[in-house]
């Protein structure tokens, strides 16, 4: 009894050293690790004279937020996101230009507004009510962008992704719509890439 009272008494402080601690923390936060290691990539691959890396994550984080809503399955959210990704470079190597993808892209947030509307997914009390509002707004101000200057199109977008922030938060902290994996990836990512631009633009 002794013998295997001493035996735990001296593997607890192994188990939880503070490498160990600091390596289950880090395990804990990888969907943030992945989003801050995905805005390093577009910033190192960033054009500061073209607003096209920025605005397609706000609108690729826009449109995935509005169709896992409409599924109505937060489980769902990193299939969707792959298949929108996917949508996208598929679209890339078909060599159908910006102006397709992005009508693309506007095609499917409309269809699953409409499909909630039809649903009556948007007459929920929860955060679900606030979707194709959020949905429209944020790609009002991407699409705004094109209107634009490259540099003031770029601060807009920008204040768009910190803006999504805000909204990638209440979400993880409401753990409601999408999973708290992705909106703590969304956040990272959308945070770190808007405050980059801001930095290389201005």
């Amino acid at each position: 009894m002794n013998h295997h009272s001493s035996s735990a008494t001296l593997s607890s402080p192994a188990s939880t050293s503070p490498a160990s601690r600091l390596v289950g923390a880090i395990a804990r936060r990888w969907p943030a690790l992945l989003g801050l290691a995905f805005a390093a990539f577009n910033l190192a691959t960033d054009d500061p004279h073209s607003i096209t890396g920025a605005l397609l994550v706000l609108v690729l984080a826009t449109t995935a937020y509005v169709v896992i809503a409409v599924l109505v399955r937060p489980r769902w959210s990193w299939p969707v996101l792959g298949a929108l990704v996917a949508l996208v470079m598929v679209t890339r190597l078909t060599s159908a230009g910006p102006v397709i993808e992005l009508a693309g892209i506007v095609a499917i947030i409309a269809t699953a507004i409409v499909v909630g509307f039809l649903r009556g997914t948007w007459t929920r009390t929860d955060l679900y009510r606030w979707q194709p509002y959020a949905a429209v707004g944020f790609m009002a101000l991407g699409l705004g962008a094109l209107w634009l200057s490259p540099e003031a199109g770029r601060v807009l977008i920008a204040a768009g992704l910190i803006g999504h922030t805000v909204w990638d938060v209440v979400h993880w902290r409401r753990h409601e719509v999408v999973s708290r994996s992705l909106a703590e990836w969304c956040a990272a990512l959308d945070l770190t890439l808007g405050l980059g631009v801001l930095v290389l633009t201005l």
